[in-house]
């Protein structure tokens, strides 16, 4: 099919994830259905027709799966883990590694490099899912009010590093200003989407920006639930 890219290894890499997990928990783990759905996640933001309009055409398509890896699927394997003991990590450790990450990959020389080579793209899209899981992880054995001043701080640089790149002068990323257009969908995109280089790279800002936020604001919000229901529980 055009546009879906069946990668051997991350079949077998999300297979093995899948196969390891039911092994792990011997099938019996009460939100098991979050875990798999992250695995599911995780592999269609790799083989579907995202992964090409983003490795070759569109810069705001490379977002959404940075966004889907850093902020999507690490939620959604934590919620489906059963309580066990990890090496725990410093909560600013951490936060650097979560949100360090996702500034350092996009240095416009960094960003390009990634495109440019297949390794460090691999390596680009590991540590997003890597730090991000070290990020959500950790959340939850903050306290709430640290846990609100980790997510608030994550969001606050998540709109900062997106109003840079929506206000930033076109052509950022300049893989993405005359791509080669092997599959001939340029004028699909171009003309029909009217997506032309700057529009292009102003809507992957704003996925960064009001996505990203929202996903940090709903978590501040459950946070804000879980302890109010705390605090009506002792009182």
């Amino acid at each position: 099919m055009i546009g879906w890219d069946f990668e051997p290894s991350v079949v077998i890499g999300c297979a093995a994830l899948a196969i390891g997990y039911l092994a792990f928990t011997r099938g019996q783990a009460r939100n098991a259905w979050y875990f798999l759905g992250g695995v599911l996640v995780l592999l269609l933001d790799l083989v579907s027709p995202i992964d090409l309009l983003g490795d070759q055409y569109l810069f705001s398509a490379h977002i959404v799966q940075h966004f889907v890896l850093a902020m999507v699927v690490p939620p959604l394997l934590i919620a489906g883990m059963p309580p066990v003991r990890l090496l725990s990590v410093q909560p600013a450790l951490a936060w650097l590694l979560g949100v360090g990450t996702m500034v350092f990959w996009h240095i416009p020389a960094l960003f390009n490099a990634a495109l440019a080579n297949d390794a460090l793209h691999i390596t680009q899209h590991l540590s997003f899912l890597v730090t991000g899981t070290i990020f959500w992880w950790t959340l939850r054995r903050l306290s709430p009010l640290t846990a609100i001043s980790y997510l608030f701080s994550a969001c606050l640089t998540c709109s900062v590093l997106g109003a840079a790149i929506t206000f930033g002068r076109p052509g950022l990323y300049p893989a993405y200003l005359n791509p080669e257009d092997h599959l001939g969908l340029l004028p699909l995109i171009r003309d029909r989407w009217g997506l032309d280089p700057k529009t292009d790279q102003q809507l992957g800002g704003l996925l960064m920006w009001v996505p990203g936020c929202f996903v940090y604001l709903s978590a501040i919000l459950i946070t804000v639930g879980r302890w109010y229901g705390m605090k009506e529980k002792t009182a």
